[in-house]
């Protein structure tokens, strides 16, 4: 059924129509395409949006999973956590996890590559800041306690990716020590990598044995009382040293000399 046109009254001025689409839009046909005029606006708005946001939300987005896996696999380990464990954590996807790295595997990757990052940075700074503020640093160890837990559990594992983690931390932290001896923290090494590795063992060690540690020194594991009886015993070893001479280094750097003597 069609409606008649309303009558205009005399003395009535004729209003201007209010449609953005323009008086075009009137009547059934000029409906339908203000409807398709709507849909191609609304459309070219979203794509407009969505070319500007794009960038932002996928780094975020691919942020919060890369967290919420550290947090996860360093509380049950890589081999437990599933990547719908790993997406609800994120609140995200299983397919949005896949979609950002790939697999697992390459979550693993990304998590991995982060830590290490993380650490280098944290301790680069502090080098070449000179400062020995205990409050910063413990300040700094309890934000790091998730980075902590995730680096003792790949160690556990003994896979291939646990090797190259490793691997990158000792590369790391021989890096921090050439750092050191240029801003003279550190003594120079007759071995700086025998040094560096020696070093890593000693602090991941400790590390994988934490509750064994925290039992014995009476404290929780990463508890503030825990991390500054550990510290204040560990800088004083490697501040001051042990022995009260050097007896056993000049007896093994003999042996060392013997040994090569022997080879030649």
């Amino acid at each position: 059924l069609q409606t008649r046109p309303r009558p205009r009254l005399a003395g009535q001025a004729q209003t201007r129509s209010t449609d953005p689409l323009g008086p075009k839009a009137a009547g059934p046909v000029g409906a339908y395409g203000r409807i398709v005029r709507l849909h191609q606006i609304e459309h070219a708005y979203s794509m407009l949006n969505m070319s500007s946001a794009r960038h932002t939300d996928d780094r975020t987005t691919a942020a919060r999973i890369r967290d919420a896996a550290i947090q996860l696999m360093g509380e049950i380990g890589y081999g437990k956590a599933t990547i719908r464990e790993i997406a609800a954590a994120a609140d995200v996807s299983p397919g949005l996890v896949l979609h950002h790295f790939g697999s697992k595997e390459g979550l693993r990757a990304a998590c991995d590559e982060y830590v290490v990052g993380q650490f280098a940075h944290s301790r680069t700074e502090t080098v070449e800041s000179g400062s020995t503020d205990p409050f910063s640093a413990m300040a700094d160890i309890q934000k790091e306690t998730p980075l902590l837990r995730y680096l003792m559990q790949s160690l556990r594992e003994g896979s291939n990716a646990a090797a190259h983690l490793f691997d990158e931390v000792v590369r790391e932290s021989e890096q921090l020590m050439e750092l050191s001896v240029r801003e003279g923290v550190m003594r120079q090494s007759a071995d700086l990598r025998a040094q560096a590795v020696l070093l890593v063992a000693w602090q991941y060690g400790g590390l994988l044995l934490q509750e064994h540690v925290a039992r014995s020194l009476g404290a929780e594991p990463f508890s503030e009382e825990f991390t500054a009886r550990y510290a204040r015993a560990a800088l004083e070893v490697l501040t001051h040293g042990v022995f009260a001479d050097s007896r056993y280094e000049d007896a093994w750097n003999g042996f060392g000399a013997e040994t090569d003597d022997k080879e030649r």
